[in-house]
């Protein structure tokens, strides 16, 4: 135990130099005085720890005051808030792709400052630019824009969170542009290039939001995963089930190690299982959960390889004094925090309450069954009890809020969360070699990861599923101390505790057969029931999908063909739309229509002509040369899709009985008019139903329409450019005449839509809003109009 001490010195010498200023002068003193006192009393073990803590403490103090950053002419930091710069440097980090942006992580070498001065210069910036092109690790590139030093937010502290990152440096909204490849580590380049290739693999044998979530919980990579679901596991306390934690950690090293020893010795296999955990740490980005668990892990295996079992609390303390040791700052991370606060609890309270529940149930069942139960059910449950004893004040302090569904939601989703990681491991294995075969694998993974979703989405919704609690930061600093007083008090010797672990594993062993026999006739139920869901119902289904500010339609036929008019600002928002509404085994849409290229309904296109076959898309060349629309149209030619240019006059017939017909614009786009007004604008008829699909046009557009007597009368109208005052003109809203209307609008957007004019003037139309109603969906057999929406609205 002496190491743990030795650990709470460190660190507590570490928080005492961020607190408060210390003179070197006296930190010199102390040390000599615990210097001193170790030596007159080095044969006395109470006061020799005592000084022996005192001097690890000082050394702490010293660690921080030698991180702290000093900055000179050469330092990029020196030239923050000079105006607008030409930088020329070299990306060092994994892009952080986001929905519509990108966040590189460049280190500088040449700095042009706004009077045209060069200096060389060293730092490190953070850079935020489109999203496309894409930037690779390695990738030397000139960047040019404003150099800030990084703003903090209320009480959150945006400058102290990228200085323990060592970025001082922030540029916003930058220009890119690529000089040269692969001029950083080039063994990191590639083992990026494989992590990109497996995350492309998995984008490929999974829809959405299945493909995010298990990129998240194998690689780390977790910025595809919608927003509206992240908060939904954040509410849950289920986060900690999509990051890399120790438990992945102990199944790669333990797949490594069985496949080693069936290769080598026992000794050259745990060797193999070293390398595994170092590359995997290493390709899933080394955040500092996944560094604790590693060095752990490491620890672990060395102390296999030596003949010495490891213990638990020791090699915690280890890494706690190794990561703080390379970088003091990370002692304020919050994923460090709740890393090492969590596993803390798992080692010190999750067997002492296995125990608690066996007595408990021993009294109204027999001792053995009581051991099973606590062993097979439990299990999840006491884990999710003994990491929230520790972890909740931290929570609390840092998001105000209290789960109150957490032990729920873990005990049903964490016994399925080792099978996510074989199986989803496996498929993506499988479909690197054979992409075929690697979706036929990931059938069972998608129906463990849908189930995870289902149940935190359920969960989220319970009511009160979390409170608003506040906590001052003095509460959470004496909350340690006092659990800590209450677990040495409960901790005092007694009668020793009956080892029940061997019995609980053999009926584990027992259950096994029984239990994969259950499974396995689950997932195929499940399967079949998925299969004869996505088959076509004969009725065409127009959903209206809540993407936010944008537009995003989705068009299913009586007979299962697939229209996509637009795509919406968020392309995880449409992927995990598509993916809820296609049978997870199609990945083809037969038509995409873009309406025109603002990025409120192409940004969202984009990655479905990346992961999904289409068979032809329609939009019409209005001259638009950003990067989005460049990438747009490298996709279609790359990909060989077939391209029509939208134009009044053309019709497709989607399926028997459904048309497609364009109307707007003609044979020449409107001059001098914006994106909005020469959107493609279609009318869509079935039987005795018609809907009217208008884009973003506005008044102008309106009335050309009219003059050209374009036939407008529809059953259903999408309201133009989410019910702006500047569209829905009275005299067009007369000639549509619609009995039903539907506004794709963000919810309190800055724009003021839906016009409260617009509304009025809808008159008699039903009305329905994507920000109130959620996604709307029509249904028709072509004489019928069904309604369905996702929230029941106002």
């Amino acid at each position: 135990m002496t190491l743990v001490y030795l650990a709470a010195a460190w660190t507590a010498g570490i928080a005492l130099a961020g607190a408060i200023a210390i003179p070197w002068q006296i930190l010199l003193l102390a040390g000599l005085i615990c210097a001193l006192a170790f030596f007159l009393w080095h044969q006395e073990p109470g006061p020799r720890m005592v000084a022996l803590c005192g001097f690890v403490l000082l050394l702490g103090v010293g660690r921080f005051l030698l991180a702290v950053p000093r900055f000179d002419e050469r330092s990029l930091a020196t030239y923050n808030d000079s105006g607008r710069v030409i930088l020329e440097g070299v990306v060092i980090g994994e892009p952080d792709e986001r929905d519509t942006t990108t966040n590189l992580r460049v280190r500088g070498r040449r700095l042009t400052l706004s009077d045209g001065s060069q200096r060389e210069v060293d730092g490190v910036v953070l850079v935020t630019s489109g999203r496309y092109p894409r930037r690779q690790y390695g990738d030397y590139v000139r960047v040019q824009g404003s150099l800030a030093t990084p703003q903090d937010f209320g009480d959150f502290s945006y400058r102290d969170y990228l200085a323990r990152r060592n970025i001082h440096s922030v540029i916003r909204y930058a220009q890119v542009d690529h000089l040269a490849r692969n001029q950083a580590n080039p063994v990191m380049y590639h083992i990026l290039l494989l992590k990109e290739r497996v995350q492309a693999t998995i984008a490929a044998i999974l829809p959405e939001p299945q493909a995010s979530l298990l990129s998240a919980c194998l690689l780390g990579v977790d910025g595809g995963i919608p927003r509206n679901l992240m908060d939904e596991f954040s509410v849950t306390g289920a986060k900690h089930l999509i990051v890399v934690s120790g438990f992945h950690m102990t199944i790669v090293a333990g797949i490594f190690t069985g496949l080693a020893q069936r290769l080598f010795d026992r000794r050259r296999a745990i060797w193999v299982a070293i390398a595994a955990v170092l590359g995997y740490t290493v390709l899933v980005g080394a955040s500092p959960g996944v560094v604790r668990a590693a060095f752990m892990g490491l620890l672990y295996l060395f102390g296999r390889y030596v003949g010495r079992p490891s213990y638990g609390p020791v090699s915690l303390a280890a890494a706690a004094i190794g990561m703080t040791a390379w970088n003091p700052h990370v002692l304020w991370d919050l994923p460090f925090l709740l890393s090492f606060t969590a596993t803390a609890g798992l080692m010190l309270y999750s067997r002492p309450l296995e125990r608690l529940m066996e007595g408990a149930l021993s009294r109204v069942i027999s001792t053995q069954r009581a051991e099973a139960v606590t062993g097979l059910v439990g299990h999840a449950l006491l884990m999710t009890l003994a990491a929230q004893i520790t972890m909740t004040p931290i929570l609390i302090a840092s998001f105000g809020q209290l789960s109150l569904v957490t032990l729920l939601t873990n005990f049903l989703l964490v016994p399925a969360q080792v099978y996510i990681l074989l199986t989803g491991g496996l498929a993506a294995v499988v479909g690197l070699i054979f992409l075929p075969a690697g979706r036929v694998v990931a059938w069972i993974v998608w129906v463990l990861l849908t189930y995870t979703v289902e149940v935190v989405r359920i969960t989220a919704r319970l009511p009160s599923a979390s409170l608003p609690v506040a906590m001052d930061s003095w509460l959470v600093w004496a909350y340690y101390p006092l659990l800590g007083g209450v677990t040495w008090w409960l901790g005092k010797p007694r009668e020793k505790a009956r080892e029940l672990w061997g019995r609980v594993r053999s009926s584990v062993r027992l259950a096994v057969p029984a239990k994969v026999l259950a499974a396995g006739s689950v997932l195929i139920v499940i399967l079949a029931l998925s299969l004869w869901r996505g088959l076509p119902d004969g009725r065409l289904h127009v959903s209206f999908l809540d993407v936010g500010q944008g537009d995003a339609i989705l068009i299913e036929s009586p007979s299962g063909r697939r229209v996509l008019i637009d795509g919406g600002p968020s392309p995880s928002l449409l992927l995990s739309h598509l993916g809820r509404r296609m049978p997870f085994w199609d990945r083809s849409v037969d038509l995409v229509i873009l309406s025109h290229p603002d990025a409120d309904h192409i940004a969202g296109l984009i990655p479905v002509l990346e992961r999904y076959r289409v068979d032809g898309v329609v939009f019409r060349e209005v001259g638009c040369v950003n990067p989005t629309c460049a990438q747009w149209d490298r996709l279609v030619e790359e990909r060989g899709i077939t391209a029509y240019q939208g134009e009044a006059g053309m019709v497709i017939e989607l399926d028997e009985g459904l048309w497609l017909e364009v109307l707007h614009p003609g044979p020449r786009i409107l001059v001098d008019a914006s994106f909005n007004d020469n959107s493609v604008v279609v009318r869509l008829t079935y039987g005795a139903v018609s809907m009217l699909l208008t884009g973003d046009i506005e008044a102008r557009a309106e009335a050309v329409l009219l003059a050209d007597g374009v036939h407008l009368a529809s059953t259903v109208l999408k309201v133009a450019h989410h019910g702006s005052c500047h569209s829905s003109t009275p005299a067009f809203l007369d000639a549509v005449n619609p009995q039903l209307a539907v506004i794709s609008v963000g919810e309190d957007n800055d724009f003021g839509h839906p016009c409260a004019r617009v509304i009025q003037q809808l008159g008699g139309a039903r009305v329905y809003r994507t920000d109130t109603h959620g996604t709307v969906t029509l249904s028709t057999d072509g004489t019928h109009l069904w309604v369905e929406t996702e929230r029941g609205g106002e």
